[in-house]
């Protein structure tokens, strides 16, 4: 039961901002876009999340203007199934994502999930991916823009800031159209 409630609460939440993203009235011009940030191992690290030891400034200042996951849940503790889950709105035995995506494992999504790429590129809504990608099948997670470790070194996409920077304004450049756009970063910290 409380499996079912949560699914309704998490299913809905997706929804809506879906709904939100692909609203548009043609009398009125507006843009909504959507940066995700996702990193490994992660935790309560910003001061946004009240940590009063870690100093970061630029990021608590994104998260003031932004929605702030505080309260997030996933059925597997590991990157595939839980990257997944947040881009389908399914856990990951719904979604197919029961392992890891890459090495011997090579578990993969269902090929008739929806995903929220996949649903954003419906509605022309640009998509980009920078840093580990970890999911897949490509035709499951359409991304117009990828730049991950399927492309590029996992140490240059997933950790170096600068070459991240630049994938950013590559992404942008390409861009230059007003298309709504939705780009995800993973990140990987390094402790």
């Amino acid at each position: 039961m409380l499996k079912k409630i949560y699914l309704n609460k998490f299913n809905y939440f997706i929804y809506l901002i879906l709904l939100e993203l692909c609203n548009t009235n043609a009398n009125i011009i507006s843009h909504k876009n959507a940066v995700l940030l996702l990193a490994d191992d992660g935790g309560f690290e910003m001061r946004s999340y009240l940590n009063k030891i870690c100093q970061t400034p630029n990021l608590d200042n994104l998260a003031k203007e932004s929605l702030l996951f505080n309260n997030a849940y996933s059925s597997v503790s590991s990157c595939s199934p839980s990257r997944s889950s947040l881009l389908t709105g399914l856990p990951s035995h719904q979604n197919g994502m029961y392992g890891l995506h890459h090495g011997i494992h090579h578990f993969n999504s269902f090929e008739t999930v929806q995903s929220l790429p996949k649903i954003l590129k419906k509605n022309n809504i640009r998509t980009g991916i920078i840093g580990k990608k970890h999911i897949g099948p490509s035709n499951v997670y359409p991304f117009d823009f990828s730049q991950t470790e399927e492309n590029n070194s996992i140490l240059q996409v997933g950790r170096n800031i600068t070459k991240i920077k630049l994938l950013v304004r590559e992404f942008f450049s390409q861009n230059k159209t007003k298309y709504e756009f939705f780009l995800a970063f993973k990140l990987i910290f390094l402790y």
